[in-house]
């Protein structure tokens, strides 16, 4: 796990080693254990550089920061030459099936200088090019040269766990793992983008496809490869190299050979996963997804190796998951690290996560989230794996039984949706509203909201500043079998999981921590898309069915029947109603410049929230966090791009 950028302009860059050294002391958080440089231009041909102090001048430069994973020695070092000293690579990720790879490519008369998982896919992109993105199992963006052909290759694992950022500018293509790094050196303006922070304000959305808040930031989209010419260096061309499987009918499995298929997939993937040169670690919740990660960690480890969790603990009884994530502890012989909050530390800690998170964020769980990483860090591991992915591929949300009673409904078994319903707890007027809003076309559901009180723009933001453009915005849609596939489809590639696995990479690499996510891979997420619905929602409403079954004799039991799901909760409401350093959060906010996309009458709901004379409210959060944003990164809120509209 490390952190990358670099820079390609058709002319030498001004200024190129000041700006290296700029960007590569951005990222020092995501690799602190080494760095290494490459600079290139027409004549002098490539340098790698270890010290600031050689850096040349040039029209490409590559940088690397490294956090020691795997092959701790210096054959490790990056950024990487082939044995032809034609191709180079700067790496951010793991490539967990990379002993397999390199066993093929040894009988094949390849020969290494390293142990690294680097080295490997080095070879395999110098023998299959692009083409061989679809052997990898692991999570990865990197930047590939090949001088013999004068191409950049950029790109990105299949589900997006690593980040890629990009921008063009000014005749030159720079990328780095974060944003910060790209504004740290000007080849990004703080330019807003109207119709992400509209997204964000008014349906607590963050992830924007290709598009970033910063007008001038793109991110490669997940599963997605661009590729650029030394003589081209701003005509990019982007090709996507895995996207989840469109299923025309579901495979036709009983549940017990599904919960085998899933188990076998499982275990398989913890087995890689736990495939480094320093010890791992895990973040346990107490829910089935964490409790399984770790129960098959023990399996994997054997009954005497150390096991260390990390649990958040929640000062909120109906919020705490202590009580199961000790019982999973106990059951694996595991160590329990129990983190816990202060929230009066809340105010003095917000900005600096404003800033690690680069763009805002929608609750203070990543508050939680990141104090989790630190306290894995402090204890000594760069490693954390976790069971991010498994609500989305498997459907672990109760919105999800909206989609399979909308199923149900549409291919007339009313009974059978009848019978869920009767069989759900206290979610069941929730699930209903839901379906039904699920069934209505567009413009009813825009009517509907009217009418129950809930306008397209509320009355907080200025919808003129926005432009129809920005309120009108559809983000792209995957169709699959049922509304259940689509919409499990869809969390996994759009809404969902692309935001949670941003607050993990962020918070988890502002502590130096590699974070590991044993349920996304491309095997799982192909298998689950074919599950046919009874198989992921059972016919009482019971979610996860299938992993649950996969997990029976692993996990206890008392955490497989588990029917309440209490999620990664923060006990906002309660801190805001009981900490006045929390609500000071409200009360300095207020007397910020507030940006123009707010109505003036915002900053007394922000007055009111301060003075605890007022409720706290998710839209309020939000808007805190923008103004807080803003602040931070002094964003320019008046610039408006050429076709910014149209582009968004």
């Amino acid at each position: 796990m490390c952190g990358i950028a670099g820079l390609l302009a058709l002319h030498p860059i001004p200024e190129l080693p000041r700006k290296l050294v700029q960007l590569s002391q951005s990222l020092a958080h995501r690799g602190p254990d080494d760095e290494g440089f490459l600079t290139w231009d027409e004549g002098r041909g490539p340098t790698l550089v270890r010290e600031h102090r050689h850096l040349a001048p040039g029209r490409l430069a590559l940088v690397h920061r490294r956090l020691s994973i795997v092959d701790l020695s210096p054959s490790g070092w990056q950024p990487m030459a082939d044995s032809t000293g034609r191709s180079f690579i700067v790496f951010n990720g793991e490539i967990y099936n990379y002993r397999e790879l390199r066993a093929e490519l040894e009988s094949q008369g390849v020969a290494f200088r390293s142990t690294s998982d680097t080295e490997v896919l080095l070879a395999i992109l110098a023998r299959d090019g692009t083409r061989g993105l679809g052997r990898l199992v692991g999570m990865y963006a990197f930047a590939y040269i090949d001088f013999g052909k004068r191409r950049l290759l950029l790109a990105r694992d299949p589900l997006g766990i690593k980040p890629l950022h990009y921008c063009v500018r000014d005749g030159q293509l720079a990328f780095a793992s974060e944003i910060k790094p790209l504004l740290s050196i000007g080849a990004a303006r703080p330019y807003v983008n109207r119709a992400a922070v509209f997204r964000y304000l008014r349906h607590a959305v963050t992830n924007h496809g290709g598009q970033t808040v910063f007008a001038d930031i793109r991110e490669l989209e997940p599963g997605c490869h661009a590729e650029v010419t030394l003589d081209e260096p701003t005509q990019l061309t982007i090709r996507r190299h895995w996207e989840p499987p469109t299923i025309e009918r579901p495979r036709r499995l009983t549940a017990g050979d599904a919960a085998r298929e899933l188990r076998a997939l499982v275990e398989r993937s913890i087995e890689l996963h736990l495939r480094a040169d320093v010890p791992c670690a895990a973040a346990l919740s107490g829910g089935v997804d964490s409790s399984g990660i770790v129960s098959l960690m023990r399996r994997h480890l054997g009954g005497r190796a150390p096991l260390d969790v990390f649990s958040y603990v929640a000062d909120e009884d109906r919020l705490s998951e202590q009580r199961w994530a000790k019982l999973v502890a106990e059951a694996t012989g595991a160590r329990m690290h129990e983190v816990r909050l202060d929230p009066n530390r809340l105010a003095e800690e917000v900005d600096a996560l404003i800033a690690t998170q680069e763009q805002p964020f929608t609750t203070t769980s990543m508050w939680a989230q990141a104090h989790v990483y630190r306290a894995a860090r402090e204890a000594g591991f760069k490693i954390v794996l976790d069971g991010q992915g498994a609500d989305e591929i498997f459907a672990g949300y109760g919105v999800f039984r909206a989609a399979r009673l909308e199923g149900l409904v549409r291919r007339g078994r009313i009974g059978k949706a009848a019978s869920m319903l009767s069989a759900l707890p206290v979610a069941r007027a929730a699930a209903v509203l839901q379906t039904a809003g699920n069934l209505l076309p567009e413009p009813a559901r825009k009517f509907a909201r009217r009418a129950i009180g809930k306008p397209i723009v509320p009355h907080w933001l200025d919808s003129a500043w926005f432009g129809p453009a920005a309120v009108e915005h559809r983000p792209q849609s995957w169709k699959s079998y049922s509304p259940l596939s689509t919409t499990l489809r869809n969390a996994v590639t759009g809404s969902s999981l692309p935001m949670l696995l941003r607050y993990a990479d962020r918070n988890a690499m502002a502590a130096s921590v590699e974070n590991r996510v044993p349920y996304l891979t491309t095997a799982i997420v192909e298998f689950a898309q074919q599950l046919p619905d009874e198989l992921l929602i059972a016919s009482d409403g019971t979610l996860k069915a299938v992993l649950r079954e996969a997990l029976r004799g692993i996990v206890p039991d008392a955490i497989l029947n588990r029917r309440d799901k209490i999620g990664f909760e923060t006990p906002e409401s309660k801190w805001f109603a009981e900490h006045a350093s929390v609500r000071a959060l409200a009360s300095e906010t207020a007397i910020l410049p507030l940006p123009p996309c707010f109505r003036s009458k915002l900053r007394d709901e922000l007055a009111a929230l301060g003075a605890g004379n007022r409720t706290f409210s998710p839209h309020l959060w939000r808007a805190i966090n923008v103004i807080r944003w803003s602040r931070r990164f002094d964003i320019d809120w008046e610039a408006k791009l050429i076709g910014e509209d149209a582009a968004a």
